[in-house]
């Protein structure tokens, strides 16, 4: 299987790490992809803005031998792990030119290094880094920058909204299992199933129960949840893939906290998990989505649903 048949490295002001071009470079190798390397760069735009002419011309000359000196040393990199790369320089932020990248070379996956953000640095989530995950229309493996981390901990955790009956919602699950059984049998890494669920009831009403018809409403809850994730399972032959380590997490409460909690209590590398394009409930979706990603030092795959159409293809912003 190759999941991958076209990556883009995205990279924003010549921000980079060893790790991210490693990770590039395999997967890019292991699925005999192609590779473009683009620096996304907009101090072009804000040169013309201040208009600093005469000095004007002098500075984009010098920017330009910059970011092209910055891809000669990539592409020899890429070269050196056996993969001739393509390269390319866009003028623009990622959030509003990449469409038409991923469009012009019909990329199925980008990579990129988030951004340093906040006065110490912390390599968290951007509001860029968020922007660009909620337009992206591929797969984007948002990388941290592990610098600050331990060294790769070979766990790969998937985290899926089982609860909802949505057919869209199952349909996103199945890929982004898909997703976790592929990238952990490449990094031959654990999988890490997580299910997060709860009572769909305000507190007022659970009041009202006696405690033995409350501790089934969980027991019928719990065991719901469970038989679903073991469907999803069977339905991308899992039980039957014996080569790989499976956990699986069934946790109760609300998703965003528990799953930050458990990602940074089992250091995992990556997780897999779904953002869409409408208000839903669940962890798949808008602010809890975007909460869990904010909150975790980890990297990040984030899938669309089947037939999700990117705001960049309607309008820049």
């Amino acid at each position: 299987m190759h999941a991958f048949r076209s990556i883009l490295l995205a990279i924003t002001r010549q921000h980079t790490s060893e790790m991210e071009l490693r990770q590039t470079f395999q997967l890019a190798r292991d699925n005999r992809a192609t590779l473009l390397i683009a620096i996304f760069d907009h101090s072009l735009e804000t040169f013309h803005h201040l208009q600093f002419i005469p000095l004007e011309q002098k500075l984009e000359d010098h920017l330009r031998q910059q970011l092209e000196e910055e891809l000669e040393r990539l592409k020899a990199q890429a070269w050196e792990h056996g993969i001739e790369a393509q390269t390319t320089i866009v003028y623009g932020r990622p959030r509003q030119t990449i469409h038409e990248v991923i469009r012009e070379h019909s990329i199925d996956l980008v990579i990129k290094l988030a951004d340093a953000s906040g006065a110490l640095s912390r390599k968290q989530l951007t509001g860029n880094d968020l922007a660009l995950l909620r337009k992206c229309p591929v797969p984007i493996l948002m990388m941290a920058d592990r610098e600050q981390l331990p060294e790769f901990s070979g766990k790969i955790m998937v985290a899926m909204d089982v609860g909802n009956a949505d057919s869209e919602v199952h349909t996103l699950n199945r890929t982004l299992l898909k997703y976790g059984i592929y990238l952990a049998a490449q990094e031959q890494s654990e999988l890490h199933l997580v299910s997060v669920w709860s009572i769909p009831l305000r507190k007022g009403a659970l009041n009202t129960l006696s405690d033995e018809e409350l501790y089934e409403l969980h027991e019928i809850t719990q065991r719901r949840y469970h038989n679903k994730l073991k469907e999803l399972m069977e339905e991308e032959g899992l039980n039957k893939e014996e080569q790989l380590n499976v956990s699986i997490h069934e946790l109760h409460g609300k998703p965003a906290p528990e799953i930050q909690q458990l990602s940074n209590k089992l250091n995992v590398d990556v997780i897999v998990m779904g953002t869409m394009s409408r208000p839903r409930k669940g962890i798949l979706v808008g602010n809890t989505a975007e909460n869990i990603m904010n909150s975790i030092y980890c990297s990040i795959l984030a899938v669309k649903p089947e037939g999700f159409i990117s705001p960049l293809e309607r309008t820049d912003e």
